[in-house]
């Protein structure tokens, strides 16, 4: 599965330690946008993303795989403008499926809180899908670290685990990463349905036309997804390099 990883360039209070819930069918699903794009052009991309994203959403935050010393000033305007439009926006860092040293990990999140004063938070990428004692401790200690700053957590493991583990360390979590056409069959595990809403986000590239992108968001309300980002945007070279062609329609009516 593709994790949300791309090596061309690109505060709201946390919700620690999620827990499982009722789920609350058909809510209203808001975007949890991979914004892995420059905020430079005319129209600025990320005036766009955040002016149109419902209240509520998320803005993951990617200079280049994680922090950019070099790079805060030019999101800091950007990122301004979100928070002022009701957006939350957090910053990328990858785990390696936790291989990537815990000490690694935490000094790419404390570049996040130090160099781009603001940030509201962090999103685990390539998270682990197979708990063992040592990973349910490698990210739950992660989690610490960004909730210790009131940040909200959000993990990818770009598919959906056979149980509900990693709602004991984030607050929110990716179950599906992947086309159109495999979100067509996709079927939740039972513990997703059992969680609320605001705990799951669905990511679905590969969407060419408005009607397609319509039926997903349609579906991630269905499969209990609070959160939900669809692109016409191919998973090849990058699905996440710009915003996609019907953002303007798909924050209208998603």
């Amino acid at each position: 599965m593709l994790a949300l990883c791309a090596s061309l360039a690109l505060a709201g209070s946390a919700v620690a330690g999620a827990t499982l819930g009722i789920a609350q069918a058909n809510a209203a699903p808001v975007e949890l946008v991979p914004a892995y794009f420059s905020p430079e052009g005319s129209p600025d991309p990320w005036h766009t993303m955040c002016e149109d994203a419902p209240a509520g959403s998320t803005v993951i935050l990617n200079p280049d795989n994680g922090p950019v010393r070099k790079q805060a000033k030019v999101y800091a305007e950007p990122m301004r403008f979100c928070w002022e439009h009701g957006q939350r926006v957090i910053g990328y860092v990858y785990t390696k499926y936790g291989k990537r040293s815990l000490r690694t990990v935490e000094k790419a999140i404390s570049n996040y809180y130090g160099w781009y004063p603001g940030v509201q938070g962090i999103f685990l990428d390539e998270m682990a899908e197979v708990p063992t004692t040592k990973l349910e401790t490698y990210y739950r200690q992660l989690a610490a670290y960004v909730h210790e700053r009131g940040g909200f957590v959000v993990g990818n493991p770009g598919d959906t685990a056979a149980t509900a583990w990693q709602l004991a360390s984030v607050d929110e979590v990716v179950t599906f990463e992947g086309s159109s056409a495999g979100y067509a069959t996709y079927s939740p595990a039972p513990w997703v349905l059992a969680a609320q809403p605001e705990q799951i986000a669905n990511v679905i590239f590969a969407a060419p036309e408005a009607s397609l992108m319509e039926a997903d968001c349609v579906k991630a309300g269905e499969v209990n997804a609070g959160s939900v980002y669809v692109t016409n945007l191919p998973e090849k070279p990058d699905p996440y390099e710009a915003l996609p062609s019907y953002w303007a329609t798909e924050t209208a009516s998603c």
